[in-house]
């Protein structure tokens, strides 16, 4: 959709026009992005001169969408003064943290990015916690987190517990001492000040006479401090748009807030909340299936499909396969399924809720977790040269000169962001070089016979190009590790690309192929049909948001024991579902 055909459906015209406050709950496929463009184009024509709009959102990937479509539009110049356009973060560090410093701490604030990374250590000997194992309010130890680290607290002594949370509460107050701050603690901060009646009063004074309007994307994507700070903006007098898909919070792990916001969205008056159900993404069938993802208490209707493929009648497929594992077969097939529709397999994803699920279905290796240096390192350059989107590009650039900085000895008191802001650097002055090191490592398999020989290479360059503190060798600081294999596998496997689920939230693809496991459908499909179990409510989620990113071609893998009853369920709205066995 352009601007000279845009034709808005009454919707999407209502939140358009719609002046104050509104909480918006969108489908997949709504336009949402247009709704918010053609919502700043009404407002740049009425509001007077020295005011704006601020664009947030919980997603980068969001806000760059974002920022794209009005930079093209001509609604958004540079500077972008008076308007704003960032994450939440963000908002909320300059304009409720930044300007106002820490109270009792005279340092200037400074964001530090990965301040959770600060390590807590009790000796040289113990085990390393990051300090995002830690509560920022109460200290404790958070066990889910901890057992990720090979910490369970459950087997440890109270006195290793009691040391380790006194530790991280010393790090954490020499930090604000110091003036640095995380996101996390960032919010913290803002809280104690928007809490303050006389700052509450003075800070929604300026927001109110800067901003017209605050829009809030992703908004399912904040967690109950997040909403806090919403509800004051809202409650200030501002006029904040709420625009979410509460069907789409996929980060509990982040304390995601479902409930939450279909709580907040009842402090709405009735004329202040409105739906966008039209999908102008997706065809019918897949409009139809992907609406049985959502809870039985809240299915409803399907969402029309309203856009270009509106009439195209091809199935949803499923493919059973009756290993006890997921097998490289999904890969293969779902290949030739691509190949028969006409469509571009480059064009085409894997999904799955983890690394290893969509590995394990194109045939690659169980990708390695570890944290070794030299595999991280082979990770980063294979995810530049072969990325899913712009951020896959950016966080490889970032870790391949974070890994430089450390073998330098950089590193070794502070986190990698800590550095940056401590010494004033900016991604301007070294992404050349780190781009040019990383083009000179793309793995090519007609260059180098194996990994071992791409690691050699790799030895000679950085020998040319690091300068070590502690005269230590390039081979002492980047050891070989039999897992670089792995890491170069996606290299020279002619398949569909895997990604995770969350990788590819808010995007859209040709075709997708959603590969499920033995051990979590079951209890998925019957929080779908039964409500309970209760905990399985994320997975399901994360399942309807994989399914909604395809536009054409829908293809989901089931093991045999469960992809009847997945068959079932998706056409229990009418959709055209049919089933494969491979």
């Amino acid at each position: 959709m352009n601007q000279q055909t845009f034709n808005p459906t009454d919707e999407q015209r209502d939140i358009i026009e719609h002046d104050g406050s509104v909480f918006v709950n969108a489908c997949p496929g709504s336009g949402k992005t247009r709704v918010m463009v053609e919502r700043a184009r009404h407002l740049f024509h009425v509001i007077k001169s020295g005011r704006g709009v601020a664009f947030l959102s919980f997603t980068k990937s969001a806000i760059f969408e974002l920022d794209q479509r009005l930079r093209q539009e001509g609604l958004l110049s540079s500077p972008v003064f008076p308007n704003f356009i960032g994450t939440f973060d963000s908002f909320v560090w300059q304009f409720l943290v930044g300007p106002f410093g820490i109270r009792g701490c005279d340092a200037h604030p400074r964001l530090i990015p990965d301040i959770n990374n600060t390590p807590v250590k009790l000796s040289e000997k113990s085990q390393p916690l990051p300090l995002s194992c830690f509560c920022p309010k109460t200290g404790d130890i958070i066990n889910s987190e901890a057992k990720r680290k090979g910490f369970d607290i459950s087997k440890k002594r109270e006195s290793l517990i009691r040391a380790y949370k006194t530790a991280a509460t010393s790090i954490r107050a020499r930090l604000r001492e110091h003036g640095c701050l995380g996101f996390d603690e960032a919010r913290l901060v803002a809280l104690e000040r928007i809490k303050e009646q006389a700052f509450s009063g003075m800070i929604a004074d300026v927001l109110r006479g800067r901003f017209c309007e605050i829009i809030v994307d992703e908004a399912q994507d904040c967690n109950p401090e997040d909403l806090t700070i919403i509800t004051w903006l809202r409650d200030s007098g501002l006029s904040v748009k709420i625009v979410c898909d509460i069907n789409q919070s996929i980060y509990e792990f982040r304390g995601g807030v479902t409930k939450h916001l279909l709580d907040f969205s009842e402090t709405f008056p009735t004329e202040q909340r409105k739906k966008l159900t039209g999908n102008f993404r997706s065809t019918p069938n897949i409009c139809k299936s992907i609406a049985q993802f959502r809870p039985k208490s809240t299915c409803g209707i399907p969402d029309r499909a309203l856009g270009s493929l509106n009439d195209e009648g091809a199935p949803v497929l499923i493919l059973s396969y009756s290993d006890k594992s997921v097998p490289s077969s999904i890969g293969t097939t779902y290949t030739t399924i691509l190949e028969e529709a006409d469509i571009d397999v480059s064009s085409a994803r894997i999904v799955a809720a983890t690394k290893a699920s969509g590995a394990a279905a194109v045939g690659q290796p169980r990708p390695d977790n570890s944290n070794q240096r030299t595999v991280q390192f082979a990770k980063a350059i294979t995810d530049f040269h072969f990325p899913s989107d712009f951020s896959d590009i950016k966080n490889a650039i970032e870790c391949v000169h974070r890994i430089i900085l450390e073998i330098e000895g950089y590193l070794e008191n502070c986190t990698y962001h800590q550095y940056l802001v401590d010494n004033e650097i900016e991604p301007v002055s070294y992404r050349p070089k780190i781009i040019s090191i990383i083009k000179a490592l793309r793995f090519d398999p007609t260059k180098y016979a194996c990994a071992r020989d791409w690691y050699k290479s790799a030895k000679n360059l950085l020998d040319c190009e690091v300068s070590i503190k502690d005269g230590k060798s390039i081979a002492q600081k980047l050891r070989w590790d039999r897992n670089l294999d792995a890491a170069f596998v996606t290299t020279h496997v002619a398949t569909v690309m895997p990604r995770t689920i969350h990788s590819v939230k808010g995007m859209e693809y040709p075709a997708i192929c959603v590969v499920t496991t033995p051990p979590t459908l079951k209890g998925i499909l019957d929080f779908l049909e039964k409500g309970e179990p209760a905990d399985k409510a994320e997975g399901a989620r994360k399942l309807y948001v994989a399914a909604s990113r395809a536009k054409e071609l829908l293809v989901i893998a089931a093991p045999e024991g469960q992809a009847k009853r997945l068959q079932m369920h998706l056409s229990g709205q009418g959709a055209d579902v049919t089933k494969r066995d491979i």
